[in-house]
């Protein structure tokens, strides 16, 4: 018989277990032996469940890595006792509001690091004040190095700060020596400026405020004064043809002599010399009290004149000159203080020698120079921006409940209804506050110096219905300048606060009319034919006849006569004295403060009152300490406060008040209130300390530790408003029979003077003083107007009732008189609401 063939044999068997291999194994080959170990068993089990396995190793990597961030940032943030701030100060680097343009200085920037400081960042004025006010109730931070230099800023267009902001920050650091001198001694405070050269006197102003000023060998000081020049484009526009036509009111209003004339009139000189030497004398008042004080029989500002006549100087000349301490690098700056070097070391450039053989150099001096630089710094830094991030992080963990908001309004640049803070966004913004119900008080923030009279109304417009529609408080803060339409937007605000530097008034109204005459197109030869129906008033080719002219003149007068009206309403003046400080005179703050300041207390902002022998004494004590020191480390953790502790200073005395004396600033106000009851804060209470919870041997504080950890932690406040409900009710009493801010008396360290407001009523301003400053009174404006209100619907409620009503979430604390005070933190927020891209895209 045949044999089958292929085609015909039966299949192969299926294998039982599917493996690598198609057909079984033999019995114990080693595939055979494979397959039946447990780990092949392990591998198919893990091999079913793989996506399982998958994601829980995707997780666990996750939160692994998660907390390992998430320590680092608590390392990161962890502030050392002897932490020096390092602040790096640039031209762009501090706003009044950030904006778009800020934005992108940031984007660009964030790349730009150069050690040891972190990459440039945008703070905003008030974020610098509050960060300033942190670093007065923190024991662990030892000083503040500040960096002028020109290395790693971003390459956007600069925004320099003018006078009156630097004097708010001049104001904030003189406080914040004298605070910390007091608590931790002189010997243990320090800060030091440095940088590669100055490139203006705002930045050499701001620069002379801290104790050590240093300066690279090849940098200058461009100390000059001030100066201004005008063109004028009278001659050019009667050569074009253009016959230019303006009425001003009154012979002080000199916006439009330019292009009407070759010069200024007598009164125009007159007004704009004076300002321009008052503004002088207060930038170099700062500048001779910050460098000169200690100098027996000087008179510093005159001094400082003298030096500004044979200004700018080298950094060598500067150094001789005493407007500098010493010629040296950063590295020698950071040397001195992280490693606690000589003076010697730092104030003097190393020379540059010949190079020697290494076998000439002594073996000791290399081993101990190698030594002190792996030698562990003493001290800590930190970034000025960073440690900011850190103390409003605490801050809204822990005293979330005891903020009172403020709104804040911006109004920055020619008033008209363009850009991000034009007359749309300002009237959006006041209407948005006025809905706000958690918003009380509106700080409205004006750095204008005028614009349209059709804007400035409908400006002063929304401020009339956010006080009387909305009901809230409204205080004008006058930055750099707030003149002409700066000031008709904020004549029937509550309060108006400026800075002695800020340039305000030009109560007056001018107009321009040119007339482009037939000559000018004969030159462009261009020929005109022209068809009206009714009046040619408004054709720039045609000249006003007569009665046209009375009409325009008449309609000028109109608009100044309203200017007036509004001021003398809203500021309480008489009609009969108005035109004395009306008709476009342009002053200073501190000179707008005079008109209805006492004369003992300007005399003593001037330093009038000091007797010169007593001046140079008092001012030669302030510098005692050795410019280079070395600051030792504790181990201890005695003195170490934890970041919520810092947070948590209770202020006790006036607000609205400048450093004291002439121990601080050239122009130290003991207090400005509007009424004599009426006090608003500084913070001076000593910060609690505790030793870190984590390590006794080495102090350090977590700024994310558990507020229940420590009892201080439940009074947790920084810029801390402090005043007894007795003394608001009064505040209220008495604001309500004067007027919403009338100043009866101005009290403080100084003395107290009383006076009657007379007929120049509540005087152009109510007061000198900052944004911050600002805010504070405005919150304290707000509670006493609520007490008030509050005992008026419910007759026979008590102060201390009255208060608790309206502010539940108010801490109350025993000071040292026995008096209840209420404690809160004043913050603000800024109308319009600034909105993120996504948002904006929602809404469309």
């Amino acid at each position: 018989m045949a044999e089958p063939g292929p085609a015909e044999q039966p299949p192969s068997p299926r294998p039982a277990t599917p493996g690598v291999a198609a057909h079984s194994a033999p019995s114990g080959s080693l595939v055979s032996r494979i397959g039946s170990s447990r780990g092949y068993r392990y591998a198919q089990t893990a091999w079913k469940w793989k996506g399982l396995v998958l994601g829980g190793v995707a997780v666990t990597y996750a939160v692994v890595s998660w907390n390992a961030e998430k320590a680092k940032a608590r390392k990161r943030d962890t502030i050392h006792p002897n932490t020096y701030l390092y602040w790096k100060i640039y031209d762009g680097g501090i706003v009044e509001a950030k904006s778009a343009g800020s934005n992108l200085n940031y984007l660009l920037s964030s790349s730009q690091r150069g050690a040891p400081e972190e990459p440039p960042r945008v703070m905003e004025l008030f974020e610098v004040i509050r960060t300033i006010k942190f670093v007065e109730n923190d024991d662990r931070i030892k000083g503040i190095i500040a960096d002028f230099s020109h290395t790693s800023i971003p390459s956007v267009p600069s925004y320099n700060l003018g006078l009156a902001q630097l004097e708010e920050i001049q104001d904030a650091l003189l406080e914040l020596r004298r605070v910390k001198q007091e608590r931790l001694g002189r010997d243990e405070w320090r800060t030091v400026a440095w940088t590669d050269t100055f490139t203006s006197q705002g930045q050499y102003l701001l620069a002379s405020t801290f104790d050590e000023v240093y300066c690279q060998p090849t940098g200058e000081v461009p100390l000059v004064g001030l100066g201004s020049t005008t063109p004028f484009f009278g001659r050019l526009a009667r050569w074009l043809g253009i016959e230019v036509h303006a009425e001003a009111r009154k012979e002080y209003k000199s916006f439009v002599q330019p292009y009407i004339d070759e010069k200024f009139t007598d009164p125009q000189r007159e007004n704009t010399h004076q300002l321009l030497s008052d503004l002088n004398d207060n930038l170099l008042a700062y500048i001779g009290r910050n460098r000169f004080s200690d100098k027996s029989g000087v008179n510093s500002l005159e001094h400082v004149k003298a030096l500004t006549q044979v200004g700018p100087f080298s950094a060598a000349q500067a150094k001789e000159k005493g407007l500098i301490d010493g010629l040296c690098y950063r590295q020698d700056v950071l040397d001195s203080v992280l490693l606690g070097k000589k003076e010697e070391e730092v104030g003097e450039p190393k020379e540059i020698e010949e190079p020697k053989k290494v076998e000439q150099e002594d073996a000791l001096v290399k081993a101990a120079t190698a030594a002190a630089h792996e030698q562990k710094p003493e001290n800590k830094l930190m970034g000025f921006y960073h440690y900011h991030k850190v103390l409003e992080k605490a801050v809204e963990k822990h005293m979330a409940q005891e903020t009172i908001p403020i709104g804040v309004v911006y109004l920055q640049g020619t008033i008209g209804d363009v850009g991000e803070f034009g007359t749309a966004s300002v009237v959006r913004g006041l209407k948005e506050a006025g809905e706000d119900d958690t918003i009380g008080a509106v700080v409205l923030r004006i750095d204008s110096g005028g614009g349209s009279v059709i804007d400035s109304d409908t400006i002063w417009g929304a401020v009339r219905d956010l006080r009387e529609k909305y009901g809230k408080t409204v205080v004008a803060s006058f930055g750099n300048s707030s003149a002409s339409g700066g000031y008709w937007v904020s004549t029937h605000t509550d309060a108006i606060l400026a800075a002695p530097s800020t340039v305000t008034g030009s109560i007056g109204v001018a107009a321009l009319r040119p007339t482009f005459l037939q000559c000018f197109f004969d030159r462009l030869h261009i020929s005109l034919e022209s068809f009206f129906t009714g009046s040619r008033a408004q054709d720039p080719t045609h000249s006003l006849t007569p009665a046209e002219l009375d009409r325009y003149r008449k309609s000028v007068d109109d608009m100044y006569d309203d200017f007036k009206r509004r001021v003398c309403e809203g500021r309480e003046i008489s009609p009969e004295v108005i035109e004395g400080i009306a008709g476009g005179r342009v002053m200073t703050g501190l000179r707008a403060f005079e008109i209805n300041a006492p004369k003992e207390l300007i005399d003593h902002l001037k330093g009038l009152d000091i007797p010169a022998a007593e001046g140079v004494e008092a001012a030669a004590s302030k510098e005692e300490a050795p410019k280079i020191q070395q600051v030792e480390a504790s181990s201890s953790g005695e003195g170490v406060a934890d970041t919520k502790e810092v947070a948590a200073a209770a202020a006790n005395g006036p607000v609205a008040t400048l450093p004291e004396d002439q121990e601080t600033s050239p122009f130290a106000v003991p207090e400005v209130a509007s009424t004599p009851e009426l006090a608003a804060p500084v913070d001076t209470a000593k910060v609690p300390s505790s030793p870190s919870p984590t390590d006794a041997a080495t102090p350090t504080t977590n700024p994310d530790s558990s507020a229940e950890s420590d009892p201080a932690a439940a009074h947790a406040q920084q810029a801390l408003l402090t005043s007894t409900p007795e003394e608001l009710a009064a505040s209220a009493s008495l604001a309500k029979q004067k007027g919403a801010s009338s100043v009866g008396a101005v009290n403080g360290a100084a003395g107290e003077y009383e006076y009657e407001p007379g007929p120049y009523g509540r005087g152009l301003i109510d007061g000198l003083g900052g944004l911050r400053d600002a805010a504070v009174y405005a919150c304290q404006l707000f509670i006493a107007n609520g007490i008030a209100g509050y005992k008026e619907e419910n007759p026979g409620v008590s102060d201390d009732e009255a208060i608790r009503m309206l502010l539940p979430d108010a801490k109350f604390a025993i000071m040292e008189d026995g008096e209840v005070a209420m404690q809160v933190d004043v913050t603000l927020k800024r109308f319009p609401v600034q909105k993120s891209f996504w948002q904006q895209l929602a809404v469309r």
